[in-house]
């Protein structure tokens, strides 16, 4: 998922579910697909024409559709015209190399099923222009060179092409880029051909074997100075960058070959067909297209270290592009893990005094958003699909995996992840068969802190009263926050004394209110909670 700069971004399925078009024609985009049917979307074959002087493109989409005898039509996104003139016009589509009618309004386009009394895959083409409003950033980079960059999250994609702009839905696909011949193209796949055309004009033809979502199916269109890398570990491994910060910009990315190595050793083999590093004009700081990431042209062109925005987007390509989540509020499936696995290449580099440093600065993002808006990370209900890119997704993900690591261990809890990517590996996957997974791993019940952490809005807030007599500590705490009775969690208390000795006793907090007496010799000069940064909570 897209990574912010600076700072740190049920089971749905589209297969065997019977719908109307009238239905699918009355709804709107708000992140929710409405085209569910008994149809699946196998492979796009999309070729664009831009140019230099107008925001305009010519489009033809090639779709390979399975779909069975229950299927009454094929419902695809693509943005409509527009008040302000954007959007895209469909000219005619072909089915089987026939004409056929459709419908395109209110984003949707409504195609003929195929024909037939069992499951069968057919052939459309999609000839569409239009002038780009979103989707395809059609612009100019820091320099003033002219680009053309697609920035598909969270379901932008159905602003160039038509599509099932949602996590669920997976195809393969091929890309051909006519441009200009003064521009490189680089997409998804791997770059099978490159023709030039009569008037100054090339086609870039990529392809891709492995099925991605359509928030990760991209291209880029620039001036570019490209290194090719030879390979690592098999993988091809280029860089993009713009010829005026060549130097710095190609040097920004030489922690890319330790960190793929990194991956593979944890999580397995590399899931596509290439690695190549972009320089690019997103509104993220990273954003982790399949097999070439898309960084932010500022960063890429600055001081600043990439190492780890490196390292977060290299751990989407297997947690949000290889594996996906299901629908939108399982986001932290793709936000949480990635930011889970930075976290640990921190630790595994640094020590687990650093993460436990970086884990406390986590622990402010998350309670300091609890208080402007209070919501579960499996959150149903987000105004805008962007809103859902805050420290819930991203910090907040990571901190139920840290904890995590100390209720079932580091190994079990590795293992899991492991086992839940295999298990969902170019598909997807709700938090629940994520929960499922590893308590089949771990032989632990794990329903009463998924609902804690995940289900339930916000976090343990704490108050404490202390007094001491005839040597023995007396101390109450009380959970305050308002929005749930008690969260259930151990805690861990460090008790300094006057000769700086120590006492560390772990309680088992289950209800609101506890009284805790413990014997002492003498009075504390402080009381630390969660000393080894374990928990998140917030003290007032």
């Amino acid at each position: 998922m897209p990574y912010k700069f600076p700072g740190l971004t049920g089971i749905f399925t589209l297969r065997l579910i019977t719908v109307t078009i009238l239905a699918a024609l009355a709804a709107t985009i708000t992140g929710q697909p409405s085209h569910t049917g008994s149809y699946d979307i196998v492979k796009y074959s999309v070729s664009i024409k831009v140019n230099d002087t107008t925001s305009h493109i010519t489009g033809t989409a090639g779709i390979r559709v399975t779909a069975g005898e229950e299927a009454s039509a094929v419902i695809l996104d693509l943005v409509s015209v527009n008040s302000d003139g954007t959007g895209m016009t469909v000219d005619s589509v072909l089915k089987g190399g026939m004409q056929v009618g459709f419908t395109h309004q209110d984003n949707r386009l409504v195609l003929p099923a195929p024909a037939g009394d069992t499951t069968m895959t057919a052939e459309y083409r999609v000839y569409y222009n239009g002038i780009v409003g979103d989707g395809l950033i059609i612009s100019t980079n820091m320099y003033g060179d002219r680009t053309f960059f697609a920035d598909n999250w969270p379901n932008r994609a159905h602003h160039w092409f038509p599509c099932i702009d949602h996590p669920s839905s997976r195809a393969k696909v091929d890309l051909t880029i006519t441009t200009p011949s003064h521009y490189q193209v680089i997409a998804t796949g791997l770059l099978q051909k490159r023709i030039n055309l009569p008037g100054n004009r090339t086609a870039h033809y990529w392809s891709s074997s492995v099925p991605v979502p359509t928030k990760v199916m991209v291209f880029g269109a620039a001036p570019f100075a490209v290194e090719y890398n030879g390979y690592i570990d098999s993988i091809p491994y280029s860089n993009w960058v713009y010829p005026q910060n060549h130097v710095e910009g190609l040097a920004s990315f030489s922690a890319t070959p330790g960190i793929l190595r990194f991956f593979t050793d944890l999580l397995g083999p590399y899931p596509f067909e290439k690695v190549a590093n972009v320089q690019s004009t997103t509104r993220y700081g990273g954003m982790e297209n399949a097999g070439n990431i898309f960084y932010h042209e500022e960063a890429v062109a600055g001081e600043r270290d990439l190492e780890y925005l490196i390292v977060h987007e290299m751990a989407h390509q297997w947690f949000g592009n290889s594996l996906s989540e299901s629908d939108w509020p399982h986001l932290w499936l793709s936000e949480g893990l990635a930011t889970w696995l930075t976290d640990w290449y921190y630790k595994q580099k640094h020590g687990e005094q650093a993460l436990r440093q970086r884990m406390q600065n986590h622990r402010q993002r998350v309670t300091g958003h609890a208080n402007t808006r209070l919501a579960p990370v499996v959150d149903h209900h987000p105004e805008r699909l962007t809103d859902m890119l805050n420290p819930n997704s991203y910090q907040k993900g990571s901190w139920v995996l840290h904890m995590l690591r100390r209720k079932i261990g580091d190994e079990l809890l590795l293992e899991g992840i492991v086992k839940f990517y295999n298990a969902y590996q170019f598909g997807h996957a709700c938090t629940e068969k994520f929960m499922n997974v590893l308590e089949e791993v771990s032989g632990t019940d794990l329903e009463e802190f998924f609902d804690d952490w995940l289900y339930s809005a916000g976090h343990p807030v704490f108050s404490k009263r202390t007094s001491f007599s005839n040597g023995r500590l007396t101390m109450e705490l009380v959970q305050t926050q308002q929005h749930k009775m008690a969260f259930t969690f151990p805690l861990d208390i460090r008790f300094i004394m006057e000769d700086g000795s120590e006492q560390d006793h772990t309680f088992d907090i289950i209800f609101r209110r506890h009284e805790f007496v413990i014997d002492m010799p003498s009075s504390p000069v402080e009381i630390i909670l969660d000393p080894e940064t374990w928990l998140l909570y917030e003290q007032r």
